[in-house]
């Protein structure tokens, strides 16, 4: 009778150590699945991502490409067609009508000189850079290729449309769209420094569009050159 007993006790202490383990396999392999799938959700942000980047590079590369179009066909001749300030290459010093040796305040603050110009503007609710933009972007590019030791800053800026996490978020995709595209120029990034203040610093506080315009824009700031 006691060995009966002692088979029923070794039988049950097994099956509940199997049912045990099986709970165990079960739960690491869910846990395994759920592992799996963020990895393959944050793979597909990080791709994503890079498609939105490549995207980018590809419209100011194109950008770049139509503004050189147009320097080549002014400098044969035809630049009466040619609407825009087209920028000339580093080499021709093209900050305006003073040497790129000079002094850099007062090549950041010639009147009419692409450098005098800070502002990048934006459509509603996107951060591309229009083509509008471009000179000015090769302007800074130039100057800050020639200044190595110089720092900006690019601060992002959004109208108070939208939440404020949001628009923070904006803010720094229109700042860091800034400082690609003058890495892609050359600039080294440690020049550059990003920073968004969404909402946060409107220059017009209208509620239409003439005003909103003037929000939805990067600033280019020289600290280092302000003081």
């Amino acid at each position: 009778m006691n060995k009966v007993i002692i088979a029923l006790s070794i039988a049950v202490l097994v099956g509940g150590c199997a049912s045990q383990g099986q709970q165990v396999a079960e739960v690491e392999q869910r846990d395994l699945f759920e592992e799996t799938q963020r990895d393959a959700e944050l793979e597909r942000a990080e791709a994503e991502k890079q498609a939105q980047i490549q995207r980018e590079q590809d419209e100011l590369k194109r950008q770049l490409e139509e503004q050189q179009r147009r320097q080549e066909l002014a400098d044969q001749g035809a630049g009466d067609a040619i609407d825009e300030p087209v920028i000339r290459p580093l080499s021709d010093n093209n900050f305006g009508s003073g040497d790129a040796s000079g002094d850099p305040r007062v090549q950041l603050n010639e009147p009419g000189s692409l450098l005098a110009k800070r502002s990048v503007y934006y459509d509603f609710d996107r951060y591309d850079i229009k083509e509008e933009f471009v000179p000015v972007i090769e302007a800074h590019a130039n100057f800050l290729l020639a200044h190595p030791d110089i720092k900006i800053k690019v601060e992002g800026n959004c109208d108070d449309r939208g939440s404020r996490e949001y628009n923070l978020a904006l803010g720094q995709r229109r700042a860091d769209s800034v400082k690609r595209a003058m890495t892609l120029l050359g600039v080294d990034e440690k020049q550059i420094e990003t920073v968004s203040f969404g909402a946060e610093r409107p220059v017009a506080f209208g509620q239409d569009e003439a005003s909103w315009s003037q929000n939805r824009r990067s600033d280019i700031i020289y600290p280092e050159l302000s003081r």
